[in-house]
């Protein structure tokens, strides 16, 4: 299963202040020695006048710990019992906002957050540590403690370059609570990995993160290679898009008519929340591919043509490219069938599914829906082609894997990439267009 937990600025309201050892300071004392010591840097600064504001949910007195840079983080200090964390992060850290990472450049180290299908990770680790284990394993007991300990002391898979003598060297850890406190993450406990880069060299924070990247990126496909581990390195451009999932009805009835069995099933895959954005998108769209057929042979035989490049479609495509002997004139026929103007504009009520519909912003490079400049649908309009071009422009930017995205120059639309974490909406969308067309096209039971 996925990890792709979020940070919460307020993470740190969830603990109690028993979570951490009884200071030896006072919290004044603590701010101090942090001020002073981001007195020897241009990009850190240490807000705090022992006054009480209102941050929006309570009265609070605590410090602030500012990194000044684009995107960088701010800290609050809950407790002078996390001044050593924070004298290391104000003393010598450099963060990595755009990759939740933090650089230490007089030690050459970079810690990156990571995402991914932790259980496949830790079904790697497992393996590492016992070759001929074939029962899978139960990490809540000691041998999870031993993984969790592993990490932490000399890490897993670690690999070096010593061919060039950089001293490079890249390995999985465990998350550091410098990381954890700094992005505010739940670390998820011992066994959640994150990513160390040892001997780098860079002039600035902008380089250390291309090296992270550069060198990360490849770490990790060579382990998914090697271990058949899913991991990536986290990345801010994360969602701009509605996050809402589809709605179920949750009524089931006594079949009333028989459907496809092919696309059904691929209905069904399109629905498993384990499979990744990308794929789930193109199981519905296979859907209203297996209808295409059906959907040209009722438009030929309706405008009264014998060859199939004689039909046309149904919307007002330029002459040209209007052929049914096209697949996007193919699936205009097959939405023309499966869904009326008045469904749509049902669906479309959905002021969430809109608005990301709408935005071209959210998946770039593909139609949006006109709106009436209030963010709200044209009274009267009918979306149906506006849908049917974005719904194959999704399908372009997927599955046409030329570099830089064919003809036209327009980018694919990555599996790990921000796009494909904003597919929500449009998830929605073809799987409602999904279950239309099954429904079109559903005959009785026997």
């Amino acid at each position: 299963m996925e990890d792709i937990s979020q940070y919460d600025d307020d993470l740190w309201d969830d603990f109690e202040d028993e979570d951490f050892e009884p200071p030896r300071i006072t919290y004044q004392e603590a701010v101090e020695r942090l001020q002073r010591l981001a007195g020897r840097r241009t990009d850190v600064t240490v807000e705090w006048d022992g006054k009480q504001k209102w941050d929006g949910r309570r009265w609070r007195d605590d410090a602030r710990i500012v990194f000044t840079g684009a995107g960088g983080p701010r800290i609050r200090l809950r407790s002078a019992a996390q001044l050593h964390l924070m004298e290391r992060l104000v003393g010598s850290a450099v963060p990595l906002p755009e990759r939740h990472a933090v650089w230490y450049p007089q030690s050459g180290v970079i810690t990156a957050r990571l995402i991914g299908d932790f259980d496949q990770f830790h079904s790697a680790l497992v393996r590492s540590l016992l070759p001929r284990q074939r029962r899978a394993a139960d990490l809540e007991g000691p041998l999870g403690a031993d993984l969790a300990g592993l990490l932490a002391s000399t890490g897993a898979f670690r690999v070096s370059e010593e061919a060039d003598g950089s001293g490079r060297s890249l390995r999985l850890v465990s998350v550091p609570p410098e990381l954890s406190l700094l992005y505010n993450t739940r670390d998820g406990g011992g066994l959640s990995p994150s990513l160390e880069l040892s001997g780098v060299s860079a002039p600035d924070a902008a380089e250390a993160q291309k090296a992270l990247v550069a060198y990360g990126t490849s770490y990790l496909f060579g382990l998914a290679k090697a271990q058949g581990a899913s991991l990536r390195l986290w990345d801010s451009g994360y969602r701009l898009g509605s996050r809402r999932g589809p709605s179920y009805s949750t009524k089931l009835r006594f079949p009333q008519r028989q459907y496809d069995a092919e696309p059904a099933e691929l209905y069904g895959a399109g629905n498993a929340a384990g499979r990744h954005p990308v794929e789930r998108w193109l199981k519905y769209y296979q859907v209203l591919e297996f209808y295409m057929p059906k959907a040209v042979a009722r438009e030929m035989a309706v405008q009264g043509v014998a060859k199939q490049d004689q039909a046309q479609s149904p919307y007002a495509r330029p002459q040209k490219t209007r052929s049914l002997g096209t697949e996007q004139n193919q699936l205009d026929a097959v939405i023309n069938l499966a869904v009326t103007q008045a469904e749509v504009a049902g669906l479309l009520r959905d002021r969430d599914l809109f608005a990301t519909l709408s935005d071209p912003a959210v998946i770039r490079h593909v139609e949006t829906l006109a709106d009436d400049g209030s963010g709200a649908p044209l009274p009267g309009s009918d979306y149906r082609a506006a849908i049917s071009s974005r719904v194959y422009g999704i399908r372009n930017r997927i599955v046409h894997m030329k570099e830089g995205g064919g003809k036209k120059g327009t980018p694919l639309l990555g599996l790990h990439s921000r796009e494909a974490r904003d597919l929500a909406a449009d998830l929605r969308l073809v799987r409602y267009l999904a279950e239309k067309t099954m429904e079109h096209w559903a005959t009785a039971l026997p």
